[in-house]
């Protein structure tokens, strides 16, 4: 399956993106966090991207990341396939550990995905990144954006809403409370950052990327945390280093792919102003 996205395509197939959809057509194949644990620390900026599913106004679609006061960064694949989405359709909760409550829900005016971002259904694209124009400014603190892509070695911390199974395709069990779990960079010349034996090379990293391993085989990003914030510290505070993408096989057993927030931060820069 592509991408991790929220469109809800069954975790544990190979190759997925972190989104989780419902419909044909709907942008975001969902990821989870698999072999975390929910979150204790507050996060302001921490954003859960919604609409509606089935009798639920709030489902989750996509998680995301407060950059300034009136947007939000997620995946370009949670927000578009070969057609475009609808905005008007979603809103964003922001700053709160629970999605189904708390923090500051705001509409959404635009989607702005970057230009050189590539839909395809059976395979991943760089740049997989789109901006969140919300309708009103909101309150919580946005997440500085990090100067430098993770180096291997360094410790991201992945974040979501995703499912905890490598099994779930059931939007109704993705997890209420937020999610984490600490990934270690790995080289991007990395073997298996590139290919599987399944997918080969169709959901491996691209230029602008960078990739985290997966603990004992079984700890990761899956199906709901496409769009999620990928976390590292810096002068004592969090700062964006990445947005989850996809893995390259199957969920927590392959690396997960971010886009480098500090490769893009001139895109993002001149579209937020």
């Amino acid at each position: 399956m592509p991408a991790l996205s929220l469109g809800l395509a069954a975790a544990g197939t190979s190759a997925y993106a972190a989104q989780v959809s419902d419909t044909p057509g709907d942008p975001g194949d969902q990821t989870k966090i698999i072999g975390g644990h929910e979150s204790t620390e507050a996060y302001s900026f921490i954003a859960s991207l919604q609409k509606q599913r089935g009798d639920d106004p709030d489902g989750h679609y996509c998680g995301g990341t407060l950059i300034a006061a009136d947007w939000v960064l997620t995946a370009a694949h949670c927000v578009t396939t070969d057609t475009p989405q609808d905005p008007s359709a979603y809103h964003v909760r922001i700053g709160s550990l629970d999605r189904t409550k708390g923090g500051e829900v705001a509409q959404v005016k635009k989607f702005v995905v970057h230009p050189d971002y590539r839909y395809a259904d059976e395979e991943g694209s760089a740049h997989d990144l789109a901006l969140v124009q919300l309708s009103s400014e909101v309150s919580k603190e946005p997440a500085p954006l990090a100067s430098q892509t993770p180096a291997a070695g360094d410790t991201v911390r992945a974040t979501g809403w995703g499912y905890t199974k490598a099994t779930g395709n059931d939007p109704s069990q993705l997890p209420v409370k937020h999610r984490e779990i600490d990934l270690p960079v790995l080289s991007p010349d990395t073997p298996k950052c590139a290919s599987n034996e399944t997918d080969g090379d169709a959901w491996g990293i691209r230029e602008g990327d960078f990739c985290t391993d997966n603990p004992d085989g079984e700890a990761g990003t899956c199906g709901g945390d496409s769009g999620a914030p990928a976390l590292t510290r810096a002068a004592g505070r969090w700062q964006l280093a990445g947005v989850t993408s996809r893995s390259v096989g199957d969920c927590a057993s392959t690396p997960d792919i971010y886009p480098s927030v500090a490769e893009h931060a001139d895109w993002i820069r001149e579209v937020t102003g």
